[in-house]
């Protein structure tokens, strides 16, 4: 895999994440060690300090996926959030983990549950 870029995450999502990830079922499952990797590496910011093109949770990001040269615009979201809209991407989703953090620009190799790598990139991140 190549070099992981810089990411930066607000305290806010560091905490409630970190939170989630220490409660059962998911403080002992191995598959969301990819989140808790990508907590441990990022520059973490107070909310009000966070720049607008950030990935965050709740984020509406477009991002593209440079091996089938497809784009999705979807709402990085809790697992509880999501309710069935097809619009959201779980962030205990693996493509959710590595999009949190990424600014506009810039790339991403990530490994998928099947061991297939993918590149994404990011095109446009929405705030609210």
């Amino acid at each position: 895999m190549s070099e992981l870029p810089p990411i930066k995450v607000s305290e806010l999502d560091v905490d409630r994440l970190e939170g989630l990830l220490d409660k059962k079922p998911y403080r002992d499952d191995k598959s969301f060690d990819g989140l808790r990797s990508e907590l441990a590496r990022a520059e973490v910011l107070p909310a009000d300090a966070m720049p607008a093109d950030v990935v965050r949770m709740n984020s509406t990001v477009t991002f593209e996926v440079e091996e089938s040269g497809k784009q999705f615009h979807l709402t990085l979201c809790y697992p509880h959030e999501i309710n069935g809209r097809t619009e959201t991407l779980s962030i205990f989703a693996p493509i959710g983990s590595a999009l949190l953090g990424l600014s506009v620009g810039q790339k991403i190799d990530w490994t998928l549950p099947d061991a297939h790598h993918r590149h994404v990139k990011i095109i446009q991140v929405e705030n609210s």
